[in-house]
């Protein structure tokens, strides 16, 4: 045998017991569960009722934080389905707006246009009555371009056939029918 068992066995009471279940023992034993009885008793009596609020005012706290997620999303579900209503209640007035638009360009350009064939209509009936005073006026002048040149020509033919007396004669007579009869212009 080697030393230290030697020594192991020396220092065992009962001659050479390692273990001995004994009264001493027995008596330890019990002491020691009473105490942990006792201690666990105590422990549960002092921490049983804190941790109990402790895990209830969490469990409240998580029940909470679930029905505000919950609300929060019924309210987001409420909003996403406003959104979506106003997003059909904005296409369906962009439609509206885009026909009135329409319509509206539609109404102008019909009053252009007859306005414009009013202005156009104007237009040819000043451009008739300007074209019937300058055929007016080109008759007039041609009317006295033909009577110059009758003149002339009549003068010069009395002047080949007709003295100066009986020229001067004819003038005064047909000056006298012109003073007495009215020129019709």
């Amino acid at each position: 045998m080697d030393a230290m068992t030697v020594f192991i066995l020396s220092a065992a009471p009962d001659g050479g017991r390692v273990f001995g279940l004994d009264l001493q023992t027995a008596i330890q034993v019990g002491i020691i569960l009473f105490n942990v009885s006792v201690l666990a008793a105590v422990l549960s009596h002092i921490l049983y009722k804190p941790v109990q609020n402790f895990l209830k005012k969490r469990a409240e706290k998580i029940a909470n934080q679930l029905t505000c997620a919950e609300e929060d999303m019924n309210k987001a579900a409420e909003l996403k389905a406003q959104y979506e209503t106003s997003l059909k209640d904005i296409e369906k007035e962009k439609v509206e707006i885009l026909e009135a638009a329409r319509k509206t360009a539609a109404e102008q350009t019909k009053e252009t246009l007859i306005d414009a064939k009013k202005e156009a209509d104007l237009i040819r009936a000043r451009a008739s009555v300007d074209i019937k005073n300058e055929q007016e006026q080109a008759k007039e002048q041609l009317r006295l371009h033909i009577i110059e040149v009758a003149s002339a020509m009549t003068e010069k033919l009395v002047a080949h056939t007709i003295d100066k007396e009986t020229q001067d004669r004819l003038f005064e007579e047909t000056l006298k029918e012109l003073e007495e009869a009215a020129w019709p212009s």
